[in-house]
């Protein structure tokens, strides 16, 4: 559905067959994170447009860095901490698992949440009733904050043709973005250890308005459509199939 005449049985098994291996190496590369000595053999990736970022966080007012559900993401994190560029995450403190049972829920989710916290550091999650406050604290600040914009779980929603279907999107991060007057700059990571690449996008010139209902209906949409083509370029790379 989400590539229409593109999508013949050749082309959906080999994005099939990348899909699941990237899957794979995605593990690998949060276990060899957890480790300094095999974290140090890990080849630094492809910056593309850093300048956008660096811009942006000498404004002073704080950049909220826009993302899907990429692969790469935790990778790409590390490595711009350690240049200098630490990043905020946030994050669903109880991801869904259809597939864990009671036991994964009750025992193996809390521990996977604590081994994600030793790669991942720093995060913000949704259920903390401060979250919007923490955030807000942190662009201030002049921190950087990643936030997913294909993850749906907010009170605020609206429905957009995503893919080939009506999906929800949380509206939160615009209107964080429109109180703080913060950078909003797109993210797009790639690859694994052994290749990888981080690219920020120009800052996205948001259209003003004075209510929360008009700034999402202007400018959600345009967010939405560029985290398409994105998944569309790179389908084996983004890990939300399995929800959509």
């Amino acid at each position: 559905m989400a590539f229409g005449t593109e999508a013949t049985a050749d082309f959906i098994s080999s994005v099939s067959r990348r899909y699941v291996s990237n899957a794979v190496y995605r593990a690998l590369d949060d276990l060899t994170m957890m480790h300094p000595k095999a974290s140090a053999a890990i080849e630094p990736p492809e910056i593309h447009g850093l300048e956008h970022l660096m811009n942006a966080v000498a404004a002073g007012r704080g950049v909220i860095l826009t993302s899907g559900h990429f692969y790469a993401n935790r990778l790409a994190k590390y490595h711009l901490a350690k240049l200098g560029y630490p990043i905020v995450s946030t994050r669903n403190g109880q991801p869904p698992d259809g597939w864990m049972g009671r036991f994964g829920a009750r025992f193996l989710q809390r521990r996977y949440i604590e081994f994600l916290h030793g790669i991942i550091g720093e995060e913000i999650f949704i259920q903390d009733p401060e979250c919007s406050l923490k955030i807000f604290k942190r662009l201030r600040a002049g921190g950087i904050v990643n936030v997913h914009i294909d993850a749906n779980f907010s009170e605020k929603r609206v429905l957009i043709p995503f893919l080939g279907v009506p999906r929800s999107f949380a509206t939160g991060l615009l209107e964080i973005a429109r109180l703080s007057g913060c950078a909003v700059i797109p993210l797009l990571c790639l690859g694994n250890q052994i290749a990888s690449s981080i690219t920020f996008g120009e800052p996205v010139v948001l259209a003003p308005s004075q209510s929360r209902e008009e700034f999402v209906k202007q400018n959600l949409p345009g967010l939405a459509r560029k985290l398409e083509e994105q998944i569309l370029e790179h389908p084996d790379q983004w890990e939300v199939w399995v929800r959509l």
